[in-house]
């Protein structure tokens, strides 16, 4: 439907997240977002409340005095239409919901990077038939599976289409563009930051919303940066990809490594190239085992003739060898330590074609197949 000129078209999959069309110029965009997604942004502002407190001892005051004060003077400079767009969100959702608050949700990674960070499982494979495949285990908190949303974003004045899930409120996260852009993340526990740099989630909406290449996406990564440490995977239509390790202090390029079905590169939650290793990272221990065990699937396929495809790389990433810190993330019953978050969704991407599909839940299980082509 159309509200006062705003697209503001929703639909919910089976699983019910809902997928929200949003156009128009940034306030527009950011109204449509927050008016059809109120309860999930509500949700998450709440999940992230808690979070703040329970794992870094931080209250959501607290949180939104230093994102306000650190970073809203920069992004005013680097990237003033995002905040318009937060404010559109913020007024959509409505009373007690406040700019600061979305920016603060947005923030989530900067926030708690010395304490705790996502697990996430990446890999990016060109097939031999051309295919560019890029997909993601997200292992993060449980509960934000039922405030997962699908936006669907054209900017007013740009040739650019941006088609991503994400948690609702926050900006960006995975997915592509109608570029044959896409993009995908690995956080890193670090301490290193930079707030005069962009947040993690703001970076990758500013890669979906003006990379048309692999080679334009790098070059946005650096201007000005990341204001803390991060992994992107990053691929295109026409086959290029790789993994960017991103820090305050620099970033750096892992080129994909040859195979016979294909070139590959992959990635778990911690710093690998030698270039970075002065940036102290403190990942947890399975990231190293997640790591070697995507390569051997991805190498056993290789050796079996088995070509990447939506079902290879969905059975790759159901994988539960050293459950529950498995590729597949599992969360034994009654366990609520920070290391025992199961995986939330399954992305799995093929930038040739525009196909995605995700799996809210875990890949290993029965769970709805969300399809969309940008």
């Amino acid at each position: 439907m159309t509200v006062n000129g705003i697209s503001t078209q929703k639909k919910s999959s089976g699983n019910g997240a809902k997928t929200i069309h949003c156009s128009g110029m940034p306030y527009e965009i950011g109204l449509a977002h927050g008016r059809e997604a109120i309860p999930e942004i509500r949700a998450n502002i709440a999940i992230y409340t808690s979070y703040f407190h329970e794992r870094a001892g931080i209250t959501w005051a607290d949180a939104r005095k230093t994102a306000t004060e650190r970073y809203i003077p920069n992004l005013q400079k680097l990237y003033p239409e995002i905040l318009e767009e937060m404010k559109g969100i913020a007024d959509g959702v409505g009373e007690g919901v406040s700019m600061e608050d979305i920016l603060t949700l947005n923030l989530r990674s900067e926030i708690l990077l010395t304490t705790y960070s996502d697990g996430c499982t990446c890999i990016s494979q060109r097939t031999s038939s051309g295919k560019m495949f890029l997909a993601q285990n997200w292992d993060w908190i449980e509960e934000l599976r039922d405030s997962i949303v699908f936006l669907r974003i054209s900017p007013a004045g740009s040739d650019i289409t941006m088609h991503f899930m994400t948690e609702a409120g926050l900006v960006g996260k995975i997915g592509m563009n109608n570029a044959g852009v896409g993009i995908c993340m690995n956080a890193i526990r670090s301490a290193a930051k930079n707030p005069a740099n962009l947040p993690v989630h703001i970076m990758m909406r500013r890669v979906l919303q003006f990379a048309h290449s692999f080679e334009e996406a790098v070059e946005i990564l650096k201007q000005p940066g990341l204001s803390s440490t991060v992994n992107f995977m990053i691929a295109d239509k026409n086959g290029r990809f790789g993994d960017v390790e991103c820090t305050p202090e620099g970033n750096v390029l892992i080129d994909p490594v040859e195979s016979p079905q294909g070139p590959f590169v992959t990635h778990t939650n911690h710093l690998y190239s030698s270039i970075t290793k002065k940036i102290k990272d403190t990942p947890v221990k399975h990231s190293f085992a997640r790591l070697q065990r995507i390569v051997e699937l991805t190498q056993a396929d290789n050796k079996n003739n088995v070509e990447a495809s939506f079902d290879s790389l969905r059975a790759r990433f159901s994988d539960e060898q050293g459950w529950p810190f498995s590729i597949c993330r599992g969360r034994p019953e009654g366990d609520k330590s920070m290391e025992s978050h199961p995986t939330v969704c399954c992305s799995m991407m093929e930038l040739t074609s525009g196909n995605a599909k995700f799996l809210i839940g875990r890949p290993s299980e029965d769970v709805p197949i969300i399809e969309y082509q940008v």
